[in-house]
């Protein structure tokens, strides 16, 4: 699916500020049933939702509920919060020394799906903070509304100090399952809340060349550059229809490291399929590949993550990604 406007996919930023006050929403007829109201680290009260809720509304407490963290709405109406590790400081990939807005931050997604909200997380862990985390997790006890453990890895090697990635699902009352996560990554790990929207800053190099040789959308923040690229097909997580902002598009960050050179980290979306093609691809061009799992259970059509890892030439090893995401049913720009 086409991003019809210059707005970001994921990680901000082009849209300097652009949080829930700034976001435009439409109208909503239908009742929620249920809202609540978060108050600071406390469960939230619940109350009667109006016939008018909003879009922004429906934003707003998901923000309450964690701890007034901001967030902006993508495309199809999925609303956002990255979750930057700006805690750990020192982070290297091979001893390349590495910003979190690059290679440590979190992200949460939301969509309404009729009177519920699907929520998908994926939030990046230090080793002595992942069974703290799953462990509350799970004690929440927030049914009857649907949450799911669906990954804990890798996504890269020679890192220090050694990051993990925890993904899950979430089907229910949007401040109930907000403040559940919030709850287990507040109280069990240095996960930063409260932040709003990051400047863009300036990546060094040409990033609009970047995108348009990518095919896909830009997002800047803190000089980051990150392009989306989505996938033809649609996908359905325990029987939910989800968008490809619901983490099923192809991610490509760079950061600056000098000398005209830069770091490359990607996830390809693959289909089962198309895994050996794009590995080999990467490898031919001297593309370290560093991961292929899933991220996700219950998906149709099944969906797998290569990841990888690069540096030099901005425009070469662009040009050597393209190569490889042209293996896959991606629906470029």
């Amino acid at each position: 699916m086409a991003h019809p406007k210059q707005s970001l996919t994921r990680r901000r930023a082009l849209k300097v500020g652009a949080s829930v006050a700034g976001a435009l929403v439409a109208l909503r007829s239908e009742s929620l049933g249920v809202l609540a109201q978060a108050q600071g680290a406390s469960m939230p009260a619940t109350a009667l939702t109006s016939a008018n809720d909003t879009d922004k509304d429906w934003a707003k407490r998901i923000e309450a509920a964690l701890g007034g963290t901001k967030g902006m709405f993508e495309d199809n109406g999925v609303f956002m919060v990255d979750l930057p590790r700006t805690d750990i400081m020192g982070a290297k990939i091979f001893d390349v020394p590495v910003k979190p807005d690059f290679a440590l931050e979190g992200v949460l997604t939301f969509k309404r799906v009729g009177d519920n909200t699907a929520m998908k997380f994926e939030v990046v862990l230090l080793d002595k903070e992942v069974n703290l985390v799953l462990s509350a997790w799970f004690k929440q006890d927030i049914k009857p509304e649907l949450e799911v453990f669906t990954a804990l890895h890798n996504h890269y090697l020679g890192d220090s100090p050694q990051i993990r990635f925890m993904h899950g699902f979430a089907l229910g009352n949007e401040t109930k399952i907000a403040h559940a996560l919030y709850k287990a990554l507040k109280e069990n790990s240095g996960t930063p809340f409260g932040h709003g929207a990051e400047p863009p800053g300036d990546p060094g190099f040409d990033w609009k060349k970047v995108t348009n040789i990518l095919g896909g959308t830009p997002a800047l923040a803190n000089g980051v550059l990150t392009v989306s690229v989505s996938r033809k097909e649609d996908f359905r997580q325990r029987g939910v229809k989800l968008p490809s902002e619901m983490e099923f598009e192809s991610e490509f960050s760079f950061q600056s490291i000098g000398g005209g050179k830069v770091a490359t980290i990607d996830e390809f979306v693959v289909l089962k399929d198309e895994a050996d093609l794009v590995a080999r691809e990467l490898r031919r061009r001297d593309i370290l590949v560093t991961a292929l799992h899933n991220h996700e259970l219950d998906v149709d059509p099944d969906v797998y993550y290569i990841h990888a890892w690069a540096t030099g030439d901005p425009l070469k090893l662009t040009r050597d990604l393209r190569a490889a995401l042209n293996h896959t049913n991606s629906e470029f720009q």
